[in-house]
């Protein structure tokens, strides 16, 4: 039979995948990792507000609409992992052997005083040394596992709560402002009859869904969304500073080793039997909760974007634009208040879109997304950048 070809995308789609492409020429946006996020409200002047951005699991999409799409918490997501780890004592055994794990148990119960978990790796060294020392570093190795794994996942319940508190992040909002301020500026300069709409060859294969239309909440198929989008779109964004932020979660509770050893194994250790969280429920292609990671921010400040338009609207679309403008204007969806604003003007019934954003106050409009394959393979640079 002949082949069907797909059909094309809605006039919103292909508006947003071409407006994907210049974001990806304009800036350091490599389409083999960047995703677009809207809408982008001013970030509060706080470590956790910055951390809550940095704590995300994104989906498998060019753009990420956040009152939209599912977003799973990455610590939830690799806590459940963890707690799903077991370092048995055979792991112990196989190190050292059955007859030498015999004695050392014998040894421990001859002890006074019991040693605290944490001292039993240097405690069986300094046996061993006298009576196995040909095991001795296997098997305070072993321990240390074991020890470390247990240890974690106390640590883990305890961010559980109650109360629950924020998962730390390396860097927070005095970093990131000192950051903008020595950074440089950038434009973004769009035009949508000469920009290609091909995303086929994206990180994600072309898919690019759950974003919004003109303003924040309209739908891609609203009638107005439509008819701007089929329209020739321009855009000019000064972008005051632009920064590629690291997303670095704190290694007081990330330990990037238990979830590599997780990522590369599917059997029992050092999965638990049967575990509270199987691979494929964390990991797995078609449902797995920790696919992909964020491994940079792309954040911007003192933002100014002005879109133009040559679709003509009667007065009644332009009263819903107007009325619609302060939840925030494509392709930034930056909401009125604290000091950013959005204007709706027309001349002739053509638009004339601009969003303002103050100083101090960034915005986060964008990532850089790894499959946790990579992601866990050390693919990022000190930096936060990437490979184009």
């Amino acid at each position: 039979m002949p082949t069907v070809p797909p059909s094309p995308p809605d006039p919103m789609t292909e508006l947003q995948n071409r407006w994907y492409n210049a974001v990806s020429k304009d800036l350091p946006a490599s389409p083999s990792t960047a995703q677009l996020i809207q809408p982008a409200p001013l970030l509060e002047p706080s470590d956790v507000a910055l951390w809550a951005r940095e704590n995300t699991v994104p989906p498998a999409s060019l753009t990420f609409n956040r009152q939209v799409g599912e977003s799973p918490f990455f610590f939830d997501e690799y806590a459940a992992v963890i707690q799903s780890l077991s370092a048995p004592e055979s792991t112990l055994v196989t190190a050292i052997g059955a007859g030498v794990h015999r004695e050392w148990l014998k040894y421990l119960k001859t002890l006074p005083v019991q040693p605290d978990e944490d001292r039993l790796p240097e405690v069986f060294h300094a046996w061993a040394m006298t009576y196995h020392p040909e095991v001795a570093n296997e098997g305070a190795s072993a321990l240390r596992d074991i020890v470390r794994l247990r240890a974690l996942q106390r640590l883990l319940r305890s961010y559980q709560g109650p109360p629950p508190k924020p998962a730390e992040y390396l860097g927070g909002s005095r970093e990131l402002l000192s950051m903008l301020g020595n950074s440089r500026s950038a434009t973004i300069s769009f035009d949508s009859a000469t920009t290609s709409g091909d995303v086929s060859g994206t990180w994600t294969g072309g898919v690019n869904a759950d974003f919004s239309g003109l303003w924040a909440g309209a739908g891609r198929l609203d009638a107005i969304t439509a008819g701007f989008a089929r329209s020739v779109v321009t855009v000019e964004a000064e972008l005051g500073a632009y920064v590629v932020w690291p997303v670095n979660p704190d290694p007081r509770w990330y330990d990037s080793s238990q979830l590599h050893e997780a990522y590369t194994k599917r059997t029992s250790p050092p999965w638990a039997s049967p575990p509270q969280v199987h691979w494929d429920m964390a990991f797995g292609e078609r449902s797995g909760r920790l696919q992909r990671a964020i491994a940079s921010l792309l954040i911007v400040e003192r933002l100014t974007s002005v879109v133009t338009s040559d679709a003509v609207f009667p007065s009644d679309d332009q009263r819903v634009i107007k009325d619609k403008a302060a939840a925030g204007l494509w392709p930034f969806y930056v909401p009125t208040g604290d000091g950013a604003t959005n204007k709706a003007d027309f001349d002739k019934g053509r638009p004339r879109l601009e969003t303002t954003a103050p100083a101090g106050r960034p915005l986060v409009i964008g990532a850089h997304v790894l499959p946790i394959a990579r992601y866990l393979g050390g693919s990022r640079t000190t930096s936060g950048g990437f490979d184009r």
